[in-house]
């Protein structure tokens, strides 16, 4: 769930021509992928990414114990008032979060199904990776 709300923000930012340093020239979509893996600047940007994945891995694990269920990153660092919320709030806002990420995973699935088709859904027609 939380990777397709990742994905989603991803392919619209970069569909909206939004570029981290480095990487102006990587185009958007699907497109993105055979450039990454055959060119220079490609293979700079998974560089960089794997290097966040790996950073934040390490980061956002449960090294202490504290989690209270399975994906709770708090780390014992992190609260906004969670512990002081009721245990049915609690489930209420991880089932808001949990529906809110199934709804990315559907997200994601169109926008890259009506880029191969060929068919656009963004705002002015435009497609990704054509």
């Amino acid at each position: 769930g939380r990777i397709s709300m990742f994905a989603v923000v991803g392919y619209l930012v970069t569909a909206a021509g939004v570029r981290f340093p480095g990487a102006g020239d990587v185009p958007d979509g699907l497109a993105a992928f055979p450039y990454m893996h055959t060119t220079a600047d490609g293979k700079t940007v998974l560089m960089q990414m794997l290097a966040f994945f790996v950073v934040a891995e390490i980061v956002n694990r449960d090294a202490f114990g504290l989690a209270e269920f399975p994906g709770d990153f708090r780390n014992g660092a992190l609260d906004f008032g969670w512990d002081k919320l009721s245990d049915e709030a609690k489930t209420k806002k991880r089932t808001i979060e949990l529906n809110q990420g199934r709804a990315a995973m559907m997200g994601i699935t169109g926008l890259v199904t009506h880029e191969v088709i060929g068919s656009s859904i963004l705002p002015g027609g435009y497609l990704p990776g054509h």
